[in-house]
């Protein structure tokens, strides 16, 4: 059986005789602490007015309080499972076998306000999240692109410049295009310098229409070994309504609205990169399944098995002083 605390693994097996031998000393427990109960009160009755101290006690002590009792069962089974050695701890830690590379879309459509503020903020919120569960020794790198890739941080541990690079990402309001091309190719390039798994993550909201060919980028990946997780934010039920808004403002603004491009994303295109390479393609519609896509991206996680009979023995330590104290306070007359 396996019980998961957050980060800490709880791994309890034992065969059918030693459960039996369980069930029997929990059974024991509960008539000896029973038995207990009736013992004190048999004393008290002999030496002292019963019924006076009953109503001042205030409940009835023919039964035990049940978590006193409870705290005898948990004492009990955890120093079974201690002796039959049939527990064991584990913490659960990502391991740094993998270096990536962030790529953010930051083209005119990224202002879009379907996503509250807008596309790029959510981008940039969720992926600060992410890394800041990645090992220490991750290595990140840092794109931006629209027309062109531009990169913002090489490969680096450095977590404090890899987070101020994506905050500091803006929209380039004067470009015209989506370079994913150039955006994968760069990646590429600054991950071939790792001795680990390279990943590119590429969050877009559009299709590649400048740049370096997608096919040609593709096939520079395959070569380098590079795997490609693409994250396209797709129209929410707001998208079309807010540009048809848009559009109207233009209009009386006197702005030609026709210049005006809707975000079309290519989901196509996102899922042919990342099945070449041996990734995996995200569309996102809202924040949660944003966060979701992040949490699929594969890190790797290894169990290191904790001193158990150690940390299990200090634990029934402060119980036993929790059930003095529980004692002192709920305990039979």
């Amino acid at each position: 059986m396996e019980l998961s605390l957050g980060a800490l693994k709880v791994y309890i097996e034992m065969p059918y005789r030693s459960l039996w031998m369980l069930f029997l000393l929990i059974a024991l427990t509960i008539i000896a602490y029973v038995l207990m109960v009736k013992m004190r009160k048999k004393r008290v009755t002999k030496f002292a007015n019963y019924s006076t101290l009953k109503r001042v006690h205030g409940y009835k002590v023919w039964f035990p309080h049940p978590g006193i009792l409870i705290l005898k069962i948990i004492v009990v089974t955890l120093l079974f499972l201690v002796a039959t050695q049939s527990i064991q701890l584990s913490i659960v830690k990502p391991v740094a076998n993998t270096d990536f590379v962030i790529a953010i879309d930051t083209s005119q459509t990224m202002l879009m306000p379907d996503y509250t503020p807008n596309r790029l903020a959510v981008a940039k919120e969720v992926a600060l999240k992410w890394l800041s569960k990645l090992p220490a020794t991750t290595k990140i790198g840092v794109i931006q692109f629209s027309e062109k890739a531009v990169p913002l941080v090489p490969l680096t541990t450095n977590s404090f410049e890899v987070e101020n690079a994506i905050r500091s990402m803006k929209v380039n309001l004067n470009s015209s295009g989506t370079a994913i091309g150039d955006a994968l190719e760069l990646g590429s390039s600054m991950l071939s310098s790792t001795e680990k798994q390279r990943f590119i993550i590429l969050i877009t909201d559009g299709k590649s229409n400048t740049g370096i060919n997608v096919s040609e980028a593709i096939k520079d990946c395959k070569k380098s070994h590079v795997i490609v997780y693409t994250i396209g934010i797709g129209e929410t039920n707001r998208t079309k309504m807010l540009f048809g808004e848009l559009k109207k403002t233009a209009q009386r603004m006197g702005i030609n609205a026709s210049s005006l491009n809707f975000p079309v994303l290519d989901e196509d295109e996102l899922k042919t990169i990342s099945t070449e390479t041996g990734g995996k393609f995200f569309l996102v519609t809202n924040k949660n399944l944003f966060n979701e896509a992040f949490k699929d991206i594969v890190i790797k996680n290894e169990r290191i098995p904790l001193n158990s009979d150690y940390y299990i023995l200090m634990f029934i330590s402060f119980l036993l002083i929790a059930e003095l104290l529980a004692y002192a306070k709920l305990g039979a007359i």
